[in-house]
């Protein structure tokens, strides 16, 4: 079961998938000649998944005329909602989606046909791989936009149908441009009593967290969108959020849409945008009025530190100001995000700084340092979008699965606890907690610790990355680079390599 501090291991859902598409066989291949519901002649295979094949198929009664016959199997249970849900594509228009024309009812395997438009020209992964595995910047722009337009369309549905399985293999670069999405295949609808769903369409790699325990949703989409944009702009390599995706993608992807397919990775569904819509408005037509195509990349670089605290006055938010105000002094934008909404601390700051409450401002400046105070998930996209160099999240004690997810993503993720003997058993806990989790490069920082105290957490943690934090009287003066050299080392190296880079081109 999941904790408070994150989801179960993703390994074990694929397996459970897996084995529930184990139980039911894939049928044969047909050979080609073979006539489908006395029309459709079987010319060869287009392409093939775990339950059933897509045929290239000529057509009996329309000279000429060639279709695309996706094959399911399903189960005997499934016979009346499949013919209902093939029946509602069927009166489905849009110019990114194929026209169904056609459902065979279950032969005697089990098997039914879907009839759909053939679409003659290469998938996106054939697409890119072409272009080198990087596009031009205005195709990825204008693809999402596309995509978001025919999805948008789909969960407006009434129910909302979900397509459930967006990956490159299934997005089709027509030989005049046009983008459409194939393999529609017997998509749902959502609505009560759609539990196990998803055995039978959604890819691993591509496919929801959700959709691994049997639900699809309208978000479930956008997460598989965020999962295709990010594999697209990072030559192929990612398709999860991570600190070493982030570093991959492309230099010229201008930092909202950076966000923006950060936002649509969220694990939790509710930490994803509303609805496809959103993304809609904030990528426009390609030209000189895009605020994406304008926007510039000093984004993508962005590195994120994560501070996360034990016990109410361990010091967490103290040492989240004084890495943000070292980073700022090392170089680049920098911004510190309050997450902790309960905490209340940011704002005490701007009233002592500036000498009058925030009221609706969202951010405010400390020494080149921006504040985004009570921020929130959901203000996250606006400050990744933002192009800031470096980003210090402040998550306070991090109840959230939520804020725990933001801390795995991060660059540098810290955790600030005590040496204090007496206070021993809230790193008993922790280490408890997070067992099972990979720890390779979290930072353990103790405050006012002596080295015994590093020696001895060192070993309970088993890790050699526990360090002692000297006395920090000015958080906000950016003087603490000895201090934070062993915890935020790696970021250092980042500036020192790209200044080195710059001199030799001069």
């Amino acid at each position: 079961m999941d904790s408070v501090f994150g989801p179960r291991p993703r390994g074990m859902l694929s397996f459970f998938v897996q084995k529930r598409r184990d139980k039911m066989p894939k049928p044969a291949e047909l050979e080609r000649g073979t006539v489908i519901g006395e029309r459709y002649r079987v010319e060869r295979v287009l392409g093939s998944g775990g339950m059933g094949r897509v045929y290239l198929s000529s057509d009996a009664k329309l000279p000429g005329k060639r279709w695309a016959v996706k094959e399911t199997l399903a189960a005997t249970e499934d016979y009346e909602r499949i013919g209902n849900e093939a029946r509602m594509l069927t009166r489905l228009r849009h110019p990114s989606l194929p026209q169904v024309v056609d459902f065979l009812s279950p032969d005697a395997s089990g098997r039914v046909f879907l009839v759909m438009e053939y679409i003659e020209g290469m998938n996106l992964g054939e697409y890119a791989a072409r272009c080198g595995g990087r596009p031009d910047l205005a195709f990825v722009l204008e693809l999402t936009l596309r995509i978001c337009d025919v999805l948008d369309y789909l969960h407006g549905q009434s129910p909302p149908i979900v397509f459930r399985d967006l990956k490159p293999g299934n997005v089709m670069i027509g030989a005049d441009g046009a983008v459409r999405l194939i393999d529609f295949g017997i998509a749902r609808s959502t609505g009560p009593g759609r539990l196990d769903d998803t055995v039978k369409l959604g890819t691993i790699g591509f496919a929801a967290p959700e959709q691994y325990e049997g639900r699809s949703e309208p978000s479930s989409d956008q997460y598989a969108l965020g999962a295709l944009l990010l594999h697209l702009c990072t030559g192929g390599q990612f398709s999860a959020w991570t600190p070493e995706a982030q570093r991959a993608l492309r230099p010229d992807l201008p930092p909202p849409l950076a966000a923006a397919i950060r936002k649509m990775l969220s694990y939790r569904a509710e930490d994803r945008y509303a609805s496809i819509a959103e993304i809609k408005r904030l990528v426009r037509p390609v030209g000189a009025s895009s605020e994406l195509a304008q926007a510039g990349a000093g984004g993508i670089g962005t590195s994120t530190v994560a501070v996360l605290g034990l016990f109410r006055g361990c010091g967490v938010t103290h040492t989240a100001i004084a890495a943000a105000h070292t980073l700022a002094r090392e170089g680049g934008r920098t911004a510190i995000v309050e997450l902790d909404r309960r905490a209340g601390s940011f704002a005490q700051i701007a009233l002592e700084w500036e000498g009058e409450p925030l009221r609706d401002r969202p951010t405010f400046s400390v020494g080149g340092v921006d504040y985004w105070p009570d921020a929130g998930r959901e203000r996250l996209a606006d400050v990744f979008g933002r192009g800031y160099r470096h980003v210090v999240l402040d998550l306070g004690l991090c109840g959230d699965a939520g804020d725990f997810e933001e801390f795995q993503r991060a660059d540098v993720p810290v955790v600030v606890g005590s040496g204090r003997e007496w206070r021993s058993g809230e790193w008993d806990a922790f280490v408890r907690r997070e067992s099972l989790r990979a720890r390779p490069k979290w930072r353990y920082v103790l405050p006012f610790a002596a080295s015994e105290d590093i020696r001895e957490l060192r070993g309970r943690l088993g890790s050699k990355h526990v360090y002692a934090l000297p006395l920090l009287p000015d958080p906000f003066g950016g003087q603490c680079r000895a201090a934070f050299e062993p915890i935020l080392g790696t970021l250092y190296a980042k500036r020192e390599r790209r200044s080195r880079l710059k001199l030799g081109f001069r």
